[in-house]
C-alpha cells in the first residue's frame, strides 16, 4: 500500500514519515486531516438521536440545547408499534423481491437479490437515517445502548441476529417480552436498542 504526499504528489511508503521529494511532514498532514474529521464528523442529538455538528449549540431536528439541557431516558419502543413497524418493512422488502421471483427467469439472479436486498434495506437505513420506512412511521429509531447511532458493524451483527433469530423459531424476537428495554436477541447481540424518538417535540 502506499500514500501520496498532498504537497507535491509523489508516491511513497506508508511508513514514510517525511516526502523524499519535497520532504514534507506526513505526521504533521496526517494529525491536521485527523483533527478535520474529527470536527466533521456529526454528534447524535440525546433527545431525537439525530445526527448534529460538532460545534452546533442546539439541534436542527429537535430543538435540544447541548450546553444546558440534561437528555432524558431512553423511552424503549413498545412491541405493539415495533410489530407494526416490521409489517410495514416486510411488505416494503417482499413486494420487490417477489416481483423478482416473478419477472426475473434467472434463479442465480433471483437468489442473490433475495438475499442482498433486505440486508441492504436494513443496513442502510439504520445507519443513515436510525430507522427503517417502517419504523420511522411509528417515531422509532435503533440506537446503541447509550443511545448513539448505529454503525455499519452494528446495523450489520444487527443484521445476522435477525437471522439467528428466526433460524431459532423466531425465539430471539420474542425475548423482547422478558427484558426491560424490550431487546431482542438482534439487539444484544449488536448492542442495540429501539427507542422512541422524540423529534418534532
Amino acid at each position: 500500500m502506499s500514500i501520496i504526499c498532498s504537497k507535491c504528489g509523489c508516491t511513497l511508503g506508508t511508513l514514510d514519515q517525511f516526502c523524499t521529494a519535497c520532504n514534507a511532514d506526513l505526521e504533521e498532514k496526517a494529525t491536521a486531516a485527523t483533527a478535520l474529521a474529527a470536527r466533521i464528523i456529526a454528534k447524535a442529538c440525546p433527545e431525537c438521536h439525530y445526527g448534529a455538528p460538532p460545534a452546533a449549540e442546539q439541534c436542527r431536528a429537535c430543538g435540544y440545547d447541548f450546553a444546558h439541557s440534561e437528555p432524558r431516558p431512553l423511552v424503549y419502543a413498545r412491541w405493539p408499534s415495533r410489530l407494526a413497524a416490521a409489517l410495514i418493512d416486510f411488505v416494503l422488502v417482499g413486494l420487490p423481491v417477489l416481483a423478482m421471483v416473478l419477472v426475473v427467469d434467472q434463479p442465480t439472479v433471483v437468489v442473490w437479490f433475495a438475499a442482498m436486498f433486505p440486508l441492504l434495506y436494513c443496513l442502510g437505513f439504520w445507519t443513515l437515517d436510525g430507522a427503517t420506512p417502517g419504523k420511522a412511521a411509528f417515531g422509532l429509531r435503533v440506537v446503541t445502548a447509550t443511545g448513539e447511532p448505529v454503525f455499519p458493524i452494528q446495523g450489520f451483527i444487527r443484521y445476522t441476529g435477525y437471522l439467528v433469530s428466526a433460524l431459532a423459531f423466531f425465539g430471539g424476537f420474542l425475548m423482547a417480552f422478558g427484558s426491560r428495554e424490550r431487546r431482542g436477541f438482534h439487539d444484544f447481540w449488536a448492542g442495540t436498542v429501539v427507542v422512541k424518538s422524540r423529534r418534532g417535540r
